[in-house]
């Protein structure tokens, strides 16, 4: 293997550890208490919030929800779009699965299919399934790098708009509350993700 391709794939290597970073930063706390039961990670945020009377009455409903649980069909895009090789893509696709699944909701959705926080996970899940698989075989290698960039970024507002919104119902209903480091955690991994994908697009100008 030459010099240049070794650190190409380097590169490629830290993305996709930045990428697992970020989805760690999701995992870990994005409001902290001194109720360690109310200490909540994004996904348990976005579940809290879709409870509030202000989030179910909201125009669009269930918004700030929406915006928290992004996160997980943007991160399964932008593992898949990275994914190059044969193994790669087939530990992006058992990664998107799992992520899917994480997001269904419970059986109770069939009995209530009305539900408009039920209904939301299933567009997430179904969506990420179509989104990752959708883009990773149609989009050609040259757009590729728009695209991740496109969806770090959105990750990043995304996750600042949905947390700020959400801590403001968190700290209005139980009056404490702080901006955990995983939001952080999450919000470096975006940047740095695009940063690197900008700086490999332009070494190969």
């Amino acid at each position: 293997m030459s010099m240049a391709n070794s650190v190409e794939n380097s590169r490629g290597n830290a993305v996709l550890a930045l990428l697992l970073l970020a989805l760690a930063g999701y995992l870990l706390p994005w409001v902290t208490a001194p109720n360690s039961a109310m200490t909540l990670n994004a996904f348990d945020l976005a579940e809290w919030t879709s409870l509030h009377p202000l989030q179910q009455q909201a125009t669009p409903p269930l918004i700030v929800p929406l915006l928290l649980r992004a996160q997980l069909p943007i991160l399964a895009v932008l593992i898949t779009l990275w994914s190059t090789s044969r193994r790669e893509r087939f530990l992006a696709f058992l990664f998107l699965v799992l992520l899917s699944v994480s997001q269904l909701p419970p059986l109770e959705f069939l009995n209530n299919v009305a539900d408009p926080n039920y209904r939301q996970l299933l567009f997430l899940a179904i969506a990420t399934i179509l989104l990752s698989t959708g883009l990773g075989f149609i989009l050609a290698a040259q757009f590729r790098p728009f695209v991740i960039i496109f969806l770090a970024v959105t990750g990043i507002v995304t996750s600042l708009l949905g947390q700020s919104q959400a801590i403001e119902l968190y700290q209005v209903t139980l009056e404490q509350g702080e901006t955990g480091g995983g939001l952080w955690l999450i919000v470096v991994a975006y940047a740095a993700v695009s940063v690197n994908v900008l700086q490999r697009f332009l070494r190969r100008r």
